[in-house]
């Protein structure tokens, strides 16, 4: 581990010892579903024990061995759990005790019992039918599969009809964080960005100190050009109320940067800038399996992360990360310490499946610098 990290841990730790959060309140939406994590058999011992695809590749080399050939493929499900990029970011918000407002699409007519079991720091308010993904998991990667019918239902119109202006608008206003997650995969996710801009945050209370925008966009390659193009575009509407932060990951930070027609750069540092500058954001984030990058204009930022061999779930580790980032930004923290405390928060998760509230972090901190 580099002295710089193992300095800062030190720091991080002292300074959480010292003070909890309490008081800072969270926007967020709009995705929610219902995780079905799965393993994907390859064999099976004397005993009659599963042996699982390890990785990715083993998997797609199976398959394409498999051309022009039917095969049976048996799934044993891991766990069946509350999910969606908005849910897991909200819970795991929640147990750091940022508390959270989340709009989604939790079940109708009512929230349904799976997402009730998120942190108690989150106020749910659901505003359609839910979905549920199968996650393929291997130690390396994670293939999510779902049919989005509910996300597809879901725009501002529906939004405004289940809730009401002023609803909508109290629950943002006086908030230190408002986030919008899954872009990607909400069809109409430009739609509700351009209402909240147009209809909503002209008349809301906002926080004298400027709140934060988050957001990451997921996996958009199924959109298109100008689609993205657009998103970015509103990015630029929104510092006019929040500092934007935009988080990615490798895929989704290549796939952005060739909707917006970036000449192709391998460089890490020259990257995240002409990505900061394209996106026109105040912190640009690119996470990933092994280490992560952020610039805020002046400072660009690397840190490795506390990688895992042999995770428990990788599926929420992205929004694990996320949340320990925003959660680092109310802690004073400097944007190397943000990204430190990001990689334990989802460190901790993929270790143990388990959102970690303040002093489940010390702890990992303490025992990751020992």
């Amino acid at each position: 581990m580099e002295i710089r990290i193992a300095d800062d841990i030190r720091f991080i730790v002292s300074k959480l010892q010292q003070k909890k959060l309490t008081d800072i309140h969270a926007f967020l939406g709009f995705d929610a579903c219902i995780d079905n994590i799965v393993r994907i058999v390859i064999g099976k011992d004397e005993n009659g024990d599963a042996r699982f695809f390890s990785n990715s590749r083993q998997f797609g080399e199976f398959l394409i061995g498999h051309e022009n050939k039917s095969c049976g493929i048996e799934l044993r499900t891991q766990q069946s759990k509350f999910g969606g990029n908005m849910v897991i970011t909200g819970n795991a918000m929640g147990n750091l005790g940022i508390k959270a407002e989340c709009i989604g699409t939790f079940g109708l007519p009512d929230v349904l019992p799976i997402f009730r079991s998120m942190s108690t720091n989150c106020a749910l308010y659901t505003v359609g039918e839910t979905i549920t993904t199968s996650a393929l998991e291997f130690n390396d990667a994670k293939v999510m599969m779902f049919d989005p019918g509910p996300y597809d239902k879901l725009n501002w119109s529906r939004i405004l009809e289940l809730l009401g202006i002023e609803r909508i608008k109290q629950l943002i206003s006086n908030k230190q964080l408002v986030s919008f997650l899954n872009w990607s995969e909400i069809i109409n996710s430009t739609d509700i960005w351009e209402g909240i801009l147009e209809e909503i945050l002209p008349l809301a209370s906002l926080p004298a100190v400027k709140p934060y925008f988050f957001t990451d966009f997921s996996d958009c390659s199924r959109r298109s050009k100008a689609e993205i193009q657009l998103a970015i575009a509103l990015l630029a509407r929104f510092k006019k109320y929040f500092k934007v932060i935009v988080s990615l990951n490798q895929n989704e930070a290549d796939i952005i940067a060739n909707a917006l027609d970036l000449p192709d750069n391998k460089l890490d540092e020259s990257f995240v800038k002409m990505m900061f500058n394209a996106c026109m954001t105040d912190i640009l984030i690119i996470h990933r399996t092994k280490d992560a990058l952020a610039y805020d204009g002046s400072t660009v930022e690397k840190c490795e992360t506390f990688f895992c061999k042999e995770p428990t779930i990788l599926t929420g580790g992205g929004d694990n990360f996320n949340a320990g980032f925003c959660f680092a930004r109310f802690c004073d923290f400097d944007l190397f310490q943000s990204l430190i405390v990001a990689n334990s928060v989802s460190g901790y998760y993929v270790r143990t499946g388990i959102s970690p509230d303040v002093d489940k972090l010390i702890g990992f901190l303490n025992q990751v610098n020992e």
